[in-house]
């Protein structure tokens, strides 16, 4: 009787959520019993959750860690292909990794520092107070067309025009 004053569709959802509960726990209890089991057992489950979640993520930390990475641009493959000629000097080297070699034989010369990911140059001028004024990446790509190099250019920080000196000067010493 206290059950026809209740609507078709909240009758079914009550029904289907008592369903759940007792499927889920594969016995025939009311639903009265298992919150009050749950309610005794809260303690020592989140223990137990607490260290069997760490381990898990600890696992995929260490999983992610030893899986090679497969991210496009490897070294393995060669230089990155670009298809657009913005911020890219072209070369007549064939060769990638002449032209970096080239490129990081310059670098000293004209007081820049560097570090090499691959074929990228992640570049930095320093003041002599230690102050970092400006930085820069150079990037050896492989154009469009076949057999033809370009040098990717990129400001990061800095004066634009000091920028712009500063790499014209660097790729005009190289023997592009």
């Amino acid at each position: 009787s206290s059950l026809s004053k209740i609507p078709n569709d909240c009758l079914s959802s009550i029904k289907s959520t008592h369903l759940r509960a007792v499927s889920h726990y594969g016995r025939c209890h009311s639903m009265e019993l298992d919150l009050n089991q749950m309610h005794l057992e809260n303690g020592q489950k989140r223990k137990g959750a607490k260290m069997f979640g760490s381990l898990e993520r600890g696992l995929d930390k260490m999983i992610t860690m030893l899986t090679p990475s497969k991210r496009k641009g490897s070294t393995k493959e060669g230089p990155r292909k670009l298809k657009a000629h913005y911020n890219v000097t072209s070369t007549n080297l064939i060769n990638p990794d002449e032209l970096l070699q080239e490129i990081i034989a310059v670098l000293p010369k004209k007081q820049v520092e560097y570090v090499q990911k691959g074929y990228k140059l992640k570049c930095q001028t320093q003041s002599d107070y230690g102050k970092v004024t400006m930085q820069f990446e150079l990037e050896i790509c492989q154009l469009s067309k076949p057999e033809v190099l370009g040098i990717r250019r990129q400001r990061l920080k800095g004066d634009a025009w000091v920028y712009k000196r500063l790499v014209e000067d660097i790729l005009s010493s190289c023997k592009l």
